[in-house]
């Protein structure tokens, strides 16, 4: 009978472990290599996601990358009025989320982000 607790014990200790999935994260970085910080998502968190944006005005580009864990993750791809595009890419293993060239899907917000940050410099620049 002992034994037939301990067991059952130790079953319900396993099943009440949970897997935790690590992703790749960093907050509107200018490469890839300085996005490689690996991080151990929340229980509720079974995504890691990637959004790079990229625009191009007067000759000058900029590329921001943002990985992250997310609770929830749509890929989506486009571009806008041909200065900028963006995408944002979904993955759920450990660590899949390595290569922001090659995750190019998009977040408008960065682009309109990095359009802005672009308009600011270049404007500045002007005066």
């Amino acid at each position: 009978m002992a034994a037939q607790a301990s067991i059952l014990l130790l079953a319900a200790l396993c099943i009440g472990t949970a897997y935790s999935l690590q992703c790749y994260t960093c907050v509107s970085a200018t490469s890839n290599s300085n996005c490689m910080t690996p991080t151990t998502c929340l229980s509720t968190e079974g995504y890691c996601e990637t959004s790079v944006g990229t625009a191009t005005l007067l000759g000058v580009t900029a590329t921001s990358i943002t990985k992250s864990c997310a609770a929830s993750c749509t890929a989506s791809s486009g571009s806008v009025l041909g200065v900028g595009s963006g995408s944002t890419s979904c993955c759920t293993t450990d660590l899949c989320n390595t290569s922001g060239a090659n995750s190019i899907k998009s977040s408008y917000s960065i682009i309109v982000l990095v359009v802005g940050t672009l308009v600011m410099v270049i404007g500045s620049s002007l005066l």
